[in-house]
């Protein structure tokens, strides 16, 4: 086995004066194994699966700078025309449900109140739909489409979906 070193075998051992050996050679005085060397190698440069990282350099591509006036891909103009028709088909639904569904022995307060949140039922979606085009102009097309998914999921017209759903 010498002079034939692969990667399935270790390398050969080494052997000092006093007939002791170590496979990676390196021992204090007393012939011992000296473990903080051990401790911070990373391999023997004879073996056959040993990778220098300074030989074998990895190359990276720099993230290239996203130009905001650079227009919407086809795809993603595809994508937010869908989403923004299934927004106006929750707005429908939200002003169906608000126009069908009273309150009953309220006093003055109350009623205000359940008229403010009906009006705000209404505009929610479009308006999700909307702020999160504005805001997001200067974002990537990814972290849009994430803010308009998470709207279709919270503002899901719940009342219209379970009055028509099972009635």
């Amino acid at each position: 086995m010498s002079g034939v070193n692969d990667a399935a075998s270790p390398p050969e051992a080494e052997h000092d004066a006093d007939g002791r050996h170590d496979a990676d050679g390196r021992h204090d005085a007393d012939g011992r194994h000296d473990a903080d060397d051990a401790a911070l190698s990373w391999g023997d440069e004879h073996d056959a699966t040993y990778v220098d990282a300074s030989e074998n350099a990895v190359t990276t591509r720099a993230r290239r700078e996203r130009d905001p006036d650079a227009p919407t891909g086809s795809g993603s103009l595809v994508g937010m025309g869908v989403i923004g028709a299934v927004y106006l088909l929750y707005t429908v639904a939200w002003l169906i449900t608000a126009s069908t569904q009273y309150v009953t022995g309220a006093n003055g307060l109350l009623t205000v109140a359940v008229d403010v949140l009906r009006i705000i039922a209404i505009v929610a979606p479009a308006a999700w739909f909307l702020v999160t085009l504005w805001v997001g102009a200067t974002s990537r097309t990814r972290t849009r489409f994430l803010w308009l998914l998470l709207g279709l999921v919270v503002l899901i017209p719940w009342p219209f979906i379970m009055t028509r759903s099972f009635g």
